[in-house]
């Protein structure tokens, strides 16, 4: 019986040393790749292996202002990327995109999208200050489900105290995974 145990285990630790020998081999054709998106290097490093780059879903969607979708038990992940454009509207109706330190200002924020293929349940648009403080402009539903849509925020008022910029982002929040995701994003900058 002793026997049998002491054949068990060489051959189990013998085992482990071969297919330990196997993982380190397979290992040595990795590398890990530096990911840069717009000239801007990203927290998370890709992967190379065997001449392929594999690169960061999460961070690399975020950066790409897209949706991601995953469905674990399926074991698919669908990124979507529609075309949303903002532009700021002053309480006059006229294009807003500078003010002046220490002065407050109303406005409104126009988002245009297209080519919509995720489903999302809300809008939201938010505004950050230069001190990092993020207040919500507008957060609403979306009824709707259509590929194409105009949508106007509520008007705002915004006390821009701080020299700097000021930035508007844009949210949608994927119906599967309840999660926000940024789609769009412009600055304000003050004088």
């Amino acid at each position: 019986m002793m026997g049998k145990m002491r054949k068990l285990a060489v051959s189990t630790l013998g085992l482990m040393v071969i297919s330990g020998g196997g993982l380190l081999y397979a290992a040595a054709g990795k590398g890990d790749l530096s990911v840069y998106l717009n000239n801007v290097l990203q927290k998370q490093p890709g992967l190379t292996v065997e001449a392929e780059a594999y690169l960061p879903l999460e961070q690399l969607t975020e950066s790409m202002q897209a949706i991601v979708s995953r469905d674990e038990s399926a074991g698919t992940v669908r990124i979507y990327k529609p075309n949303v454009n903002t532009v700021l509207l002053d309480d006059q109706g006229k294009i807003f995109g500078k003010v002046r330190s220490a002065s407050s200002s109303t406005f409104y924020a126009l988002v245009q999208v297209d080519h919509l293929r995720a489903e999302i349940s809300d809008l939201k648009i938010t505004i950050t200050d230069p001190s990092g403080k993020t207040d919500t402009v507008d957060n609403q539903q979306i009824t709707e489900k259509k590929e194409s849509f105009w949508f106007k925020s509520a008007a705002y008022t915004s006390s821009f105290t701080e020299k700097g910029n000021y930035t508007i982002q844009v949210y949608m929040k994927d119906t599967v995974s309840k999660k926000w995701f940024i789609v769009s994003e412009l600055q304000i900058s003050t004088t």
